[in-house]
């Protein structure tokens, strides 16, 4: 049976080597000559110099840069609120967001907020409406994974919790692929943000909202990853590689945008939270954990799942073919040198019924709830505890 959906791709997506150089005028056709654009940039990109391949060409085309780096992993809403003040001060009427999924997360709220907004912490899990008039936007990610520039929603955190906002009002009017911005990625970033990926596509094939439009375009998204990450770990100058990943990320975000992710987005924001773990490695190696429990749930989706990580599964039946997707994922974790113990986070198999029932909060239950396998207090707490006795 085929559910019922409805599918939309709202976001301009102009991909190319070197494509940052036409920023101006992307700006001149979605805000107009000489706008007051605000850049929020990761530090990296500021301390690094790279920013500055966005606010030369800008500058040069007329218009007036503003630039805040306050942002860090897993954006704080303070930061958020403080990019809307800036904003607001400063006079912009475009904001350009260029970083990793937390720059535009946060970029993308920021935005919505910044005409006659409140305080982000408002509109978490839908509790208020997005404003419906807020500033255009363009999103120019600089790592390969979150997929935020295709998204419709972010992510944020307080002191004691994860959060999500959700809304059409965080649509990007462009985002902006450069694979060159990606090349000075570490390897291990490279990684992580690359499986992070790969979880955003394997969850949106697997889970109970999925659709045929969404698994084509995840199921794609997972077959080029798996034929070039590891490319792109090993050889961080390869800009075809790079590029590869990039637009397989993006369309990953297009894929899980349409269907929500699963349980190893449930487990990976508890533990980025309660133990800082960075958020790719975290869904990584909890999809490892539980991938077993949703093949067996849904064996149809995971034989293809199985094939596109590279398993041989012609001429098995789908069950058996399911079966291979874990050991598959298993090996690539291992292929692209992602660290699949949790103890340099302090975290022991002694964690796990706590990890479990965080599960079970409001921010978390919904991902959680979207699984196609139908998780028991017990059986989660076993999956767990998988998850924390990996090596």
């Amino acid at each position: 049976m085929i559910n019922p959906f409805r599918f939309e791709a709202p976001i301009p997506i102009a991909f190319g080597e070197g494509r940052l150089a036409k920023l101006a005028s992307d700006v001149d056709r979605l805000d107009g000559r000489e706008s007051n654009v605000l850049l929020v940039a990761d530090p990296f990109m500021v301390e690094s110099g790279l920013a500055a391949n966005a606010q030369v060409p800008l500058t040069k085309g007329g218009h007036k840069v503003t630039t805040y780096s306050e942002i860090r992993s897993d954006p704080l809403a303070s930061s958020i609120d403080a990019i809307v003040a800036l904003a607001r001060s400063s006079g912009a009427s475009c904001i350009v967001a260029m970083g990793g999924g937390s720059t535009m997360d946060a970029s993308k709220l920021a935005a919505a907020l910044a005409i006659d907004g409140e305080g982000v912490e408002a509109y978490a899990l839908g509790q208020k409406r997005l404003p419906k008039k807020g500033l255009p936007k363009i999103a120019i990610p600089t790592t390969s994974g979150t997929g935020s520039e295709v998204t419709l929603t972010s992510v944020f955190s307080t002191d004691s919790q994860k959060l999500w906002v959700g809304g059409k009002e965080l649509a990007f009017n462009l985002a902006l692929l450069d694979p060159v911005l990606t090349v000075g990625m570490p390897g291990a970033l490279t990684a992580a943000t690359g499986i992070d990926a790969a979880v955003h596509a394997i969850e949106a094939a697997t889970n109970k909202r999925r659709n045929p439009v969404s698994t084509a375009m995840a199921l794609g998204a997972i077959e080029t990853l798996r034929a070039w990450l590891t490319t792109a770990v090993n050889e961080p100058g390869n800009i075809e590689a790079r590029g590869h990943v990039q637009i397989a990320a993006c369309i990953a975000g297009v894929a899980f945008n349409a269907t929500g992710v699963g349980i190893a987005h449930s487990i990976g924001h508890v533990i980025g939270q309660c133990a800082g773990v960075h958020h790719g490695r975290a869904v990584g190696l909890a999809l490892n954990a539980t991938m077993q429990d949703t093949a067996a749930a849904v064996p149809e989706a995971y034989a293809k799942v199985a094939a596109a990580l590279g398993a041989d599964v012609r001429g098995l039946p789908d069950s058996e073919a399911a079966a291979l997707a874990s050991p598959a994922f298993d090996a690539w974790l291992r292929e692209v040198d992602l660290r699949l113990s949790l103890d340099d986070h302090g975290l022991t198999a002694s964690d796990a019924k706590r990890i479990a029932e965080l599960c079970h909060e409001p921010q978390n239950k919904v991902m959680l709830d979207s699984d196609s396998f139908d998780y028991t207090p017990e059986t989660l707490e076993i999956a767990v505890a998988r998850m924390l006795v990996a090596a």
